[in-house]
């Protein structure tokens, strides 16, 4: 085991003194806790002084960065390679800016920024007496031009003199905004929430009027969210609150999720002040950091940690409020400031550290809390009995904002049917399966199992399609799937269903399940303690209609198509319809009347296929014997077979109309040959999306 004391003779011995570091070795990180090495657990509201956005080692970030360690870590910037270009297209959407530059942290993503400044102000003043305005107790970093940029003497002082053409004003005061604007002024660099000067946030107003006067003298907006940018104020930056639109954007921090970035957005007349040979990295924007980066504002996104940020951020503004000795609570989402009645700050952060909480002060007077955004109430409430400790005071009685409000979203747990999901969740799922097949087709790669992820795939009934894509999956999301055929487990005969279920649940993540019986694994997901999913039964398919209805939109964008499936109203069927009819698609089944489903809402059964089949967009079938159907395969055939899809039933719909089938296939059955093998055939796509719907959903149900 690594001891404290040997770590830090090598830390006093070997490493320059310019930290101040608390008295602990810390070894290991999950979620918003730290362990040191005697075992300690530490609640950690600072998340690396706003780094950690998911927290420690968050598995999308653990996975992201084994994919990419294994296929490219560094190449340069004279060599392409996907994660960058794949990262600035994707802080350009969530911006609405235009461009990106990759730099290695804060200091110099600004000193990036302040190149692009110093440029533009040479074209307006040649001479160089050109000016950029920031502000008192700012900070930008501790390289030179940040440094100078800095609006703290007690940071600038040793390493004077500093770089001129800076001009120094005071946060929120409009006329002396105003008064320091000129025919020299270059650019206005702003942190919308300063964080080193105590967690001071710029009033609409303010950043308003800088943005009217920056155009009027044609001057860039800059500003700095390194600390509250990445959804740390409740939406992805700060300056959205505020109704501005800056010329240049500096991130870092919490984009990287724990890895070393820096990112410059510009929009506008910043797009075209840098040319080639202006700026450069060596490191900046490499695979690996990029690659994380990637799946920090995936998760962000796709895990609701705005709304988060908002809603905890809010429970945390309330319950600091109420605390005995804080006089006003500044910042928003979990960016937040206390500021005390006495200069006891730095004191009270090494009480709360010595009870295993971890927070920072900024100065004797501001207590700063910036934790992970996955932080839930519970761990907000504790740190605040922590902190009231710590302070001597009474705890106060706190409200959890969840308990205020009525509307409560369904959780993502098993998903034995279409049923299971919210319609949100289904949208998020399909959005979701778009976007991760947009990337692997960008990078694709293979990864090896991380640790705790373990899925069982339990398949009493053997598919090519179901196993492979749910393997490729599970690897791809850095687990481990363990197949388990039926000559394994035998459930429900050589063993109880229960047994199963809950042994299963001690080993593994997650259970993927592919039986004959609805009832089984109905009975399965009752007593697993892990979530269920349904990979098929005799009454319902709901990933593969997922991948269907994936394909669908791959075609025919957001378009509200008439689906029409033709033939048997089986599983596949079932799932599809309750789907589609759930997001508005007009779907029509025609078959059989003896082999109709039962009355769903919004779709419509007939026997004429005319009827059916006009107006289609989309027509699918499957196979007609299947799935315990076995012993009735003469009859099957025989009432089926004018309902095989074949040319001439294609040519009743529409002319753009493709053709689905799960697979497999039976040519000469229920479909013809030159039907699934021409031209409006989309089997093979529906198959590939089979991996991107799995993937997608395992996402959304394990929380990666």
């Amino acid at each position: 085991m690594l001891k404290y004391d040997s770590i830090k003779t090598a830390d006093d011995e070997f490493v320059l003194h310019t930290y101040n570091r608390m008295p602990a070795l810390f070894v290991q990180g999950a979620g918003c806790s730290l362990w040191d090495n005697r075992g300690n657990e530490y609640l950690d509201m600072l998340a690396g002084i706003a780094v950690c956005q998911l927290g420690h080692c968050h598995p999308a970030v653990v996975a992201a960065i084994t994919r990419q360690a294994q296929q490219l870590i560094h190449t340069s910037n004279l060599l392409l390679t996907a994660p960058q270009a794949q990262l600035a297209k994707r802080l350009t959407e969530i911006s609405g800016m235009e461009r990106v530059f990759f730099a290695n942290d804060g200091a110099t993503a600004n000193e990036a920024a302040l190149k692009i400044a110093k440029k533009h102000g040479n074209k307006k003043r040649p001479d160089g007496d050109y000016q950029i305005i920031t502000l008192h107790r700012s900070f930008h970093g501790r390289t030179m031009g940040a440094l100078s940029a800095t609006g703290q003497r007690k940071y600038q002082r040793p390493f004077e003199p500093l770089v001129p053409g800076f001009v120094h004003v005071t946060a929120d005061d409009l006329q002396e905004l105003r008064d320091a604007f000129s025919h020299k002024t270059a650019a206005v660099l702003l942190e919308p929430i300063m964080g080193e000067g105590g967690i001071l946030d710029l009033s609409t107003e303010y950043l308003q009027e800088a943005e009217r006067l920056c155009r009027e003298h044609d001057a860039l907006l800059i500003l700095d969210e390194v600390q509250c940018g990445m959804g740390r104020s409740g939406k992805w930056f700060t300056f959205q609150h505020h109704g501005v639109r800056p010329d240049v954007l500096i991130l870092a921090k919490g984009l990287g999720g724990g890895l070393p970035i820096g990112a410059v957005v510009v929009a506008q007349k910043a797009t075209s002040v840098l040319e080639p040979g202006d700026h450069g990295t060596t490191f900046g924007g490499n695979p690996l950091v990029c690659a994380a980066a990637l799946a920090v504002i995936d998760t962000l996104d796709h895990q609701d940690l705005l709304e988060n940020a908002e809603r905890v951020g809010g429970f945390l503004r309330d319950a600091l409020a109420k605390l005995p000795g804080v006089v006003e609570v500044r910042g928003k989402g979990l960016m937040l400031g206390a500021v005390l009645d006495k200069p006891v700050a730095r004191d009270i952060v090494r009480a709360c550290f010595d009870r295993k909480l971890i927070i920072n002060a900024t100065d004797e007077l501001n207590l700063r809390f910036v934790p992970p955004l996955i932080v839930t109430e519970e761990q907000i409430a504790k740190a605040i009995g922590i902190l009231a400790e710590a302070m001597g005071v009474e705890t106060p009685a706190l409200t959890p904002i969840s308990t205020r409000t009525s509307t409560a979203v369904k959780p993502a747990h098993d998903f034995l049917s279409i049923d299971d999901m919210t319609d949100g969740q289904l949208e998020e799922v399909l959005d979701l399966a778009a976007y991760s097949k947009q990337r692997r087709a960008l990078a694709p790669s293979v990864i090896q199992a991380v640790e705790g992820r373990t899925v069982a795939m339990v398949f009493e009934k053997q598919s090519l399609r179901t196993r492979v894509s749910f393997e490729t999956a599970i690897r791809e999301l850095g687990g481990h799937p363990l197949h388990l055929g039926k000559d394994s487990i035998a459930m429900g005969q050589r063993e109880p269903i229960k047994d199963v279920a809950s042994n299963l649940s001690r080993w593994c993540s997650l259970i993927v399940a592919r039986l004959y019986w609805q009832r089984d694994i109905v009975e399965l997901a009752e007593h697993a303690t892990v979530p269920v999913v349904n990979a098929l039964t005799e009454w319902e398919h709901p990933c593969q209609a997922l991948a269907d209805m994936q394909t669908i939109r791959e075609v025919f964008g957001q378009d509200k198509v008439k689906i029409t499936y033709v033939g048997d109203g089986n599983n596949v069927a079932r799932s599809l319809a309750k789907l589609a009819t759930r997001l508005g698609y007009p779907f029509t089944i025609c078959g059989p009347e003896n082999f109709r489903l039962e009355p769903i809402e919004g779709v419509r059964q007939t026997t004429n296929l005319e009827e059916g089949v006009a107006g289609a967009h989309v027509v699918y079938t499957d196979v007609w014997v299947s799935m315990g159907d076995e012993h009735e395969q003469e009859h099957r055939l025989k009432v089926f077979e004018p309902y095989q899809v074949n040319g001439r039933l294609m040519s009743m719909a529409e002319k753009d109309a493709i053709f689905l089938h799960c697979l497999p296939a039976r040519r000469g059955f229920e479909v013809t040959a030159d039907v699934i093998d021409g031209p409006q055939s989309r089997t093979d796509d529906q198959a590939e999306n089979r991996l991107h719907a799995q993937k997608a959903l395992l996402q959304k149900i394990m929380g990666l």
